[in-house]
């Protein structure tokens, strides 16, 4: 699946996007994406200060969906990500391109779906994109630009 946006303005374009796509949760549903850092966020979800991953829900081990509970932008993915069913034996593998270099964990507790984001840029990117320390993956367009990456799911039977 790709991805695109054009700036069809005469005026620069701050940009950010990625793909939102839901999951099946069950109390096996397991996912493993090697990240290098996380955003802790305030009680309206933007991003506070950046931190290692949790001990017991570092995705780059893994972690059981159903025992966390995540609306968090992590940094320093490989943009590739392993989400399993064990129960099915099934499992899906996301390969993303730059610059989908973040990575959104949605684990809302006690509902049968979750979400695995590919994005180019950290929540609230457009407020922060002045702050030289940070990293927001905020993209400014020229006019006429366009930007685009591509998204691949496989799914296969877990061997």
């Amino acid at each position: 699946m790709t991805i695109a946006v054009r700036n069809l303005s005469d005026a620069p374009m701050p940009v950010g996007f990625g793909l939102h796509p839901y999951f099946p949760s069950t109390p096996w549903t397991h996912v493993q994406a090697r990240v290098s850092g996380m955003w802790e966020t305030d009680a309206e979800v933007l991003p506070i200060r950046h931190v290692p991953p949790p001990g017991g829900a570092d995705p780059s081990i893994g972690f059981d969906v159903s025992e966390v509970d995540f609306d968090t932008v992590f940094t320093g993915w490989t943009r590739r990500a392993r989400i399993s069913w064990p129960e099915h034996e099934r499992q899906l593998d996301i390969e993303a391109e730059a610059p989908l270099d973040f990575l959104v964990l949605y684990t809302p507790p006690g509902e049968p779906f979750f979400c695995a984001e590919p994005v180019s840029n950290i929540t609230d990117a457009f407020n922060r994109m002045d702050d030289e320390k940070i990293h927001t993956g905020c993209i400014v367009l020229a006019p006429g630009q366009k930007q685009s990456a591509s998204i691949r799911f496989t799914p296969s039977l877990a061997v």
